[in-house]
């Protein structure tokens, strides 16, 4: 299985775990002790015979191979005990407790040294046994190995997974790579490492100056000297891990023949992934990872100092998203008229005049047109990847949460009939929350500076759920009521028209519910919302 498909499958077993997947601990102390006592029992076999007969050649022989064996796992055993333990809960134990799991890792350092053990089960053991023999051969070349060879560590680094406790959870970022197929994966894991890079030396990400060197030299031989000198000063890790994902040819050279060093050439496909890199382009994949670590940040801040205004701040991927859907709306709706435009100049004109050069700048016009829009679709597609999934939440808690950020805003003068008990609904929790907060907002705005109310009621229905919104501000013009809910429209100076926009969005797009906005019988505005019990979309 290439690494790739490892990182995928892992990726896929965090996700199906209902409450996370286990992080699998490792007592390195424990398979010390272990180590020590079973070197003790393959010393202790070689007793000579009563008459004290010195040892044939070929027991010599094997003392020394053993020997080897021995001082090879005592000095790596580090690395032995964790690529052991990576294989068994990849393919072969996954499901296993700390103890199972330490037991056999103890049989497979067993097998690496001769002193034979049993997991019970005769096919289990062939199976350690094979794992064993790969991971001892790995010590016999003196092969180090690296951290991102761990998909659990490296899912982690990049932050593809989150640890709470003593469980690993997707994030939207591991999300987002299960949804892609082959090249575009390996693109987005290059956004998501490049968007963290902490320089050339970055073990776990690619840096950019990293990228630039692969297209100057794609072909290369390092020796270990300019490594030690610096003259190298790139992560060899990383290197070996773009080979692993097929971006590049890494070959380690032969010391037997004198040769100290490694060698890489890099593939045709992989130049413009790293040329993206390189250059920092802002490609859709770039931004989407920026706003996706960015949202991982806030919420990794949130968990250890709670922020009751967090609901105010919109998310860094849901604006991506609708910043997205806004250009592409903006530019089809300028571009497809202009290219339907030019064709009618161009049939129109056609008999009048020298077909040939129309014909020609026709051409490049109609290129860029189309290059232009499939740029915009492209965009739209990748910042819809990062969007929070549906699931089932509870509204009560959701509308108490949209309260609570916008206390300090509504100035006491928030009316709430209570809001307890109403039954789950099926969409995003955190941009249904974004939503509400919006429309508080607006509500909010409206009656500064009067005495002014909010008034919030939740009435639940056989099918629906209906959420009233009322102020006794100034009211929103009937010809208007509508024209609020579009992008780029605001009836408050300074407003960004962006904020009633995504209300329609969340709750019409993605939760197949309405909202309206009317008159209220405090004299203001009412945002009505419905929302459906049994018609949203599933996850």
């Amino acid at each position: 299985m290439g690494y790739l498909e490892r990182l995928r499958s892992y990726l896929e077993r965090v996700a199906r775990a209902p409450e996370g997947l286990a992080v699998v601990y490792i007592d390195l102390a424990a398979h010390r002790r272990h180590f020590a006592a079973a070197w003790e029992r393959v010393v202790a076999s070689r007793k000579l015979s009563q008459d004290d007969t010195p040892p044939e050649r070929w027991e010599r022989d094997t003392w020394h191979r053993e020997d080897e064996l021995l001082y090879n796992m005592r000095w790596d055993l580090p690395t032995f005990v964790e690529e052991v333990a990576d294989q068994l809960v990849e393919s072969l134990v996954p499901d296993a407790s700390a103890e199972e799991l330490r037991r056999l890792i103890d049989v497979a350092i067993g097998f690496g040294i001769g002193d034979w053990d049993s997991s019970g089960a005769r096919g289990l053991d062939e199976e350690i046994g094979r794992i064993a023999e790969a991971a001892s051969e790995r010590l016999k070349r003196s092969q180090q190995r690296y951290g991102w060879e761990s998909p659990a560590r490296y899912a982690f680094e990049i932050r593809a997974i989150r640890k709470h406790a003593d469980r690993y959870t997707l994030t939207r970022s591991g999300a987002t790579l299960l949804s892609l197929p082959g090249l575009d994966a390996v693109r987005w894991l290059l956004a998501l490492e490049a968007a963290q890079s902490l320089g050339p030396a970055d073990e776990w990400r690619i840096s950019p100056e990293l990228a630039a060197q692969l297209l100057k030299e794609p072909r290369r031989e390092v020796e270990v000297e300019e490594q030690l000198d610096g003259s190298w000063p790139f992560s060899l890790a990383t290197v070996r891990r773009l080979g692993a994902m097929k971006l590049l040819q890494y070959q380690r050279q032969d010391p037997e023949q004198g040769l100290m060093g490694w060698s890489y050439t890099v593939f045709d496909r992989a130049r413009p992934l790293l040329e993206d890199i390189a250059e920092q382009r802002a490609t859709p994949f770039a931004v989407l990872a920026d706003a996706l670590l960015r949202d991982e940040v806030a919420l990794a801040l949130d968990s250890v100092r709670p922020d009751p205004e967090r609901a105010l701040r919109e998310s860094a991927a849901a604006a991506t998203a609708l910043q997205a859907r806004m250009v592409v709306h903006e530019i089809r709706n300028a571009l497809v008229p202009a290219q339907i435009a030019l064709s009618r100049l161009v049939r129109e004109l056609g008999h009048a005049m020298d077909i040939e050069p129309l014909q020609r700048h026709r051409g490049r016009v109609d290129a860029g047109i189309h290059r232009a829009l499939a740029f915009a679709d492209e965009m739209l597609r990748v910042a819809n990847l990062g969007e929070e999934p549906a699931a089932p939440f509870d509204v009560s808690a959701a509308l108490r949460d949209a309260i609570a950020g916008l206390a300090g805003e509504l100035n006491g003068g928030l009316r709430c009939a209570p809001i307890e008990g109403a039954p789950a609904v099926v969409g995003p929790r955190g941009r249904f929350v974004l939503a509400i907060t919006n429309v508080l907002r607006n509500s909010a705005q409206a009656v500064a500076g009067r005495e002014g109310i909010v008034e919030v009621s939740l009435d639940v229905k056989d099918d629906e759920i209906l959420l009233r919104v009322d102020d006794n501000g100034p009211g929103v013009p009937p010809d208007q009521r509508r024209a609020i809910f579009e992008p780029g429209v605001a009836l408050r100076a300074g407003g960004s028209g962006q904020g009633l926009a995504l209300v329609r969005q969340v709750i019409e797009g993605e939760m197949v519910g309405s909202v309206v906005c009317g008159e209220s019988p405090l004299g203001g505005a009412r945002f009505e919302i419905v929302i459906p019990l049994r018609r949203g979309r599933t996850p």
